[in-house]
């Protein structure tokens, strides 16, 4: 795997890893000669017949160029891996796509998606050779800031997998089968399945195993019959009743749209399920993957002396199956083919009267008020006056001396292990060792000195010192943990260290490298004894044998090594490769790896998913634990002390228990949206550590109940939204993940608050020391952040609450439902004022105009038409809806009587609420900046600051809609913005870069 900051070929610098297969790499990169961003995927090949077959293909997939389609930019080969380059979109793939959203899709806009990939295919089929997808993964399938989903070409050039996805044909099973248009055809309806109902289908061998396939809508009950229909056609098992041809099945989708969802009078639209049902997780689906949680009713629980109310224990998802929706579509092709006939002439009169109005918008575009793909505000009314020449060069000459002058950042959760008393838990968090205590898990040391991120960690046997590697350095650092100073270096590897481990007497210390090498030290004298070469490829973790006098090592090259510790040599006697994977002709890799406590048994595991029991003389396969449903990581295996129980964690989300005597699975610990990346038993055996990088946070199970006793949030992960407290004095920061950040920026110090109901808007300021928050739970909840007081309950809503706002003089409390109702309280008493109605979907984002005198709130239902509502909170009745934009509404924001509406469809739209909502401006971004993100005006009223989708953060004359000043923040997408009361300070969220602090004293 090439390390972040590699230079590939000389220009391409590698940025990040985002994914990897035993056939196959993924990554995003610079290209440094035109620093534009692209995907390179790296594709292993067994010699250079294959190497030349590949390149080959990738000279015929350069050729093709169209809307939906990824180029293909370069191609070439470094020994035996063949690299190809494609255009990055900057968006996500297609299951970080579909989980972003956080419902499916909508009808229409799942069909337009899947139409215009159809068309790349029928493109790609056409194409002499024909061109085919074959084995269809996530990474597959990207987003971008225009919206919809391209398909990459790395596809067609992959060799078909050895692991199951839900989007591979059932044919393709079978090795022997060459891929073909009709199997392409069947992965397009598995994408059409994830979008319409936010879950893959299970993949096609486990139905033909007699798994059963949710319909669709019985996962989505606003998707309609002919939609159902068209997706389980496109899924059928059988190739036979497939549809035959990309047009045939464009055809058929054609139709499904210009019925827009109406069930034709056959069946009626099914309002509710009766019993929802989860459907069984797939091997590719990911870990973070969790079903939405049901519409409930709040009640007010006892007021609560933690900050937020604690994450609840999982529950299991159902697993029962469903009976399948029958098999035959209920509308035969020819059917849908004769519809389409009928309602052609339809359509060419409306093709007749489209092509009029944009004869009339190319001749003169003002009649729709619209300027086209400039950077600049029109007005569209005669609400605001024009500023003079020197106005406008003052207002620039201000913006350009704005500075960045801060950067809050959080390092990623890593490896977390017990100390041997149980007393301590060391975490590994970016560059950073924490010493936490294991009952509290408060933060007792911080051990500082590596330069990349912490990879390894181990104590001593008698826990009196801590041994830590990390990438990005070759040193192993040994610490003493009482008094948190680090006592020794242990150099000699050339590249970064992956494992550790101590020998039971804690004399000898093994280190395995990204070298290929194992080095075991002498931790007195902070020498090395010996190198133990032999492994060809990037070692998994290494392990003593109880008596010492053997080490254990698992690696990438699909071995288990079995070493002699005085003498160095590698025991012959012993002999371990994993099974070969097919795709790639290589073994599997090997990761973890344990002793059992009589020495008898090695347990070993690999990212096939399954763990090996190895008899500890010979090698030989004693037993076979399989279950998981991902990778085995490194930190993943271990023996409980009394070596009755074998625990394994993967990056399916599970610790799964195991009998090691024979193999029979005795628990799963499991917790939705968790990847997890070791564990750890501590030393009574009673409990089990676990660290998530995705969820940031530790959890400790209670091994007898499988239950989750206790989970601690280390780090916040992205920040989705910020908020300013009345002084200025503090940032709340909320996460993706419901955690908080409270940082006091005059100290630096930081408050952290957890089990926020991480959603759009969850937390705000009311006070210069009081929160209102969303909780996991579904409360609001009033935190007073000096703990003086304990949290109070604002009571009288019904429904899910979904976001919040706090009126500029921090009166009112707004929050918005899931049914579109608002509810407001006053913020000084606590007390429920009313409900306001109107808004005809879930509430995606609430404003207030700075007056109080108007409440603004938008839902996203349908995504192709939001709407506005409009309440005059001193006249009270029903809301003025506005609509317009056609894509979903990413913020509001007031400016006196000014509502500003920026929307994905790439505009902003600003109305004069108070002269009957008349739009005054209206603005269109470039199609390589995609769409404004978040918008903040300065108190002032002179500039709008903009966050783009793209990574760019825009100011503008308000007056006028003319761009001052763009930077590129080079951070992925600008997700929040906010503005200090006083307009002294900017803070930007950012989705790679953590929250970027702004000065804009310049433009008071």
């Amino acid at each position: 795997m090439l390390a972040i900051d590699t230079l590939l070929n000389g220009h391409y610098r590698i940025t990040v890893v985002l994914d990897a297969y035993p056939d196959a790499e993924l990554y995003r990169a610079i290209d440094q000669r035109s620093s534009l961003r692209v995907l390179i995927t790296a594709l292993p090949q067994p010699d250079q017949t294959a190497v030349n077959d590949v390149l080959r293909l990738a000279r015929e997939l350069a050729q093709v160029q169209m809307p939906g389609f990824l180029a293909l930019r370069d191609y070439f080969a470094i020994e035996h891996v063949c690299y190809l380059v494609a255009d990055d979109p900057g968006g996500s793939d297609l299951e970080r796509f579909a989980r972003e959203r956080g419902s499916p899709l909508s009808e229409q806009e799942t069909l337009a998606i899947v139409d215009r990939l159809l068309a790349v295919l029928e493109r790609l089929h056409r194409h002499q050779p024909p061109l085919l997808l074959g084995d269809v993964r996530t990474c597959d399938l990207w987003s971008s800031p225009e919206g919809g989903l391209s398909l990459a070409p790395f596809a067609c050039a992959r060799h078909i997998g050895a692991e199951a996805t839900p989007y591979r044909a059932p044919e393709l099973y079978d090795h022997a089968v060459e891929p073909a248009p009709v199997s392409d055809i069947y992965a397009m309806g598995a994408v059409l399945y994830h979008l319409l109902t936010g879950w893959p289908p299970p993949p096609a061998n486990q139905r033909q195993a007699g798994m059963p396939l949710n319909a669709p809508r019985v996962l989505n009950p606003q998707v309609s019959v002919l939609a159902e229909q068209l997706t389980l056609r496109a899924l059928e098992l059988k190739p036979a009743n497939r549809y035959q041809q990309v047009s045939e099945m464009r055809s058929a989708l054609e139709t499904v749209r210009l019925m827009a969802g109406r069930p034709m009078g056959a069946t009626p639209p099914i309002e509710r399920p009766v019993t929802p049902v989860t459907p069984a997780p797939s091997p590719t689906a990911s870990a973070t993957t969790v079903p939405p949680p049901a519409p409930t009713t709040a009640v007010p629980p006892p007021a609560l002396a933690a900050p937020l109310p604690p994450t609840p224990p999982p529950i299991a998802a159902p697993t029962a199956p469903v009976a399948a929706a029958p098999s035959r579509p209920f509308l035969s092709t020819s059917c849908l083919l004769a519809i389409v006939g009928g309602l052609a002439v339809i359509a060419f009169g409306v093709c007749v009267l489209v092509a009029v109005l944009v004869g009339l918008y190319m001749t003169n575009s003002s009649v729709f008020g619209w300027i086209g793909s400039t950077a600049a505000m029109s007005p569209t009314a005669s609400a605001l006056p024009t500023p003079s020449a020197a106005v406008t060069t003052a207002l620039r000459q201000q913006v350009e001396a704005i500075t960045q002058t801060a950067q809050l950042r959080e390092d990623g959760l890593g490896a977390a292990t017990y100390s041997p008393d149980g007393q301590l838990i060391a975490v590994a968090v970016g560059k950073v060792v924490q010493l936490r205590d294991a009952e509290t898990l408060a933060l007792q040391q911080s051990l500082n000195g590596h330069s990349g991120d912490v990879s390894a960690l181990v104590f001593s046997p008698d826990g009196t010192i801590l041994a830590s590697g990390a990438q990005d350095d070759p040193v192993v650092r040994v610490w003493n943990v009482r008094n948190g100073r680090e006592v020794l270096q242990l150099q000699g590897h050339e590249d970064w260290i992956r494992s550790l481990a101590f020998s039971p007497d804690g004399r000898l210390l093994a280190s395995g490298s990204a070298d290929r090498t194992i080095r075991i030290w002498d931790v007195a004298r902070g020498e090395t004894l010996v190198v133990l070469r032999g492994h060809t490829d990037l070692l998994g973790n290494v392990a003593f044998s109880p008596d010492g006098r053997r080490l254990a090592s698992a690696s990438r090259d699909g071995t288990v090594r079995l070493w002699d510790v005085a003498s160095g040599q590698q025991i012959d006697t012993f002999r371990f490769t994993a099974p070969v994977d097919t795709q790639s002709n290589a073994p599997f890799w090997m990761t973890g790896i344990a002793f059992s406590p009589d020495g008898r048994q090695i347990a070993a595991g690999s990212i096939n998913g399954n763990v090996y029991l190895l008899d500890a003389e010979t090698g030989n396969v004693q037993r076979e634990l399989r279950g998981h449903d991902g990778w085995v990581v490194i930190r993943g295996v271990a023996y409980s002390p009394d070596g009755r129980l074998l625990a394994s964690a993967s990056l399916d989300g599970s610790v799964r228990l195991w009998n090691p005597v024979n193999g029979v699975e005795r628990d799963v610990l499991r917790q939705r949206g968790l990847r997890l990346l070791g564990l750890s038993w501590s030393p009574d055996g009673s409990r089990i550590l676990s660290s998530s990088d995705m969820g940031g946070n530790l959890a400790i199970w209670d091994v007898a109940s499988a239950q989750i006793v206790q989970s601690f949030q280390i780090t916040q992960g992205v920040v989705t939204g910020v908020h300013y407290s009345p002084d200025g004095k503090l940032l709340v920061a909320s996460g993706a993940n419901g955690a908080v950040r409270v940082h006091v920026l005059e100290s630096g110090r930081t408050l952290n608050l957890d089990g926020g109901a991480a959603t759009n808007d969850y937390i705000e300021c009311i006070s210069n020391n009081e929160v209102v928050a969303i909780s996991e739970a579904g409360e609001i909840v009033v935190i007073d952040l000096t703990n003086r007081r304990p949290n109070e309950m604002l009571d009288g809503m019904n429904g899910f609450p979904l976001n919040l706002a706090v009126s500029p003089d921090h009166s009112l409390i707004a929050v918005g439902n899931e049914r579109g109702e608002i509810y407001l309280w006053e913020t000084a008493s606590r007390t429920y004022l009313r409900r306001l109605d109107g808004l005809s979907g879930p509430v995606y984002t609430l404003a207030f105009s700075a007056d109080n005198a108007y409440l603004a709130a938008a839902t996203n239902q349908p995504a192709d038409a939001p709407q506005i509502a409009v309440w005059d909170l001193a006249r009270g009745g029903n809301p003025q809806i506005l609509r317009g934009h056609n894509g979903p509404i990413a913020k509001l924001v007031f400016s006196g009587t000014l509502l500003f509406s920026a929307s994905s469809d790439g505009s902003l739209r600003v109305r004069d609420v108070a002269h009957d909502n008349t739009e005054v401006l209206q603005m269109s971004l470039p199609a390589d900046r995609g769409w404004m993100t978040s918008v903040a005006i300065t108190p002032n009223g002179k500039v709008l600051v903009a966050g783009t989708i793209s990574g760019h953060l825009g100011f503008y004359n308000i007056s006028n809609g003319e761009l001052l000043r763009e930077i590129d923040l080079a951070s992925g997408a600008v997700l929040d913005l906010a503005i200090t009361p006083d307009g002294r300070q900017l803070a930007v969220s950012t989705r790679d870069e953590g929250i970027l602090l702004f000065d804009l004293s310049s433009v008071r």
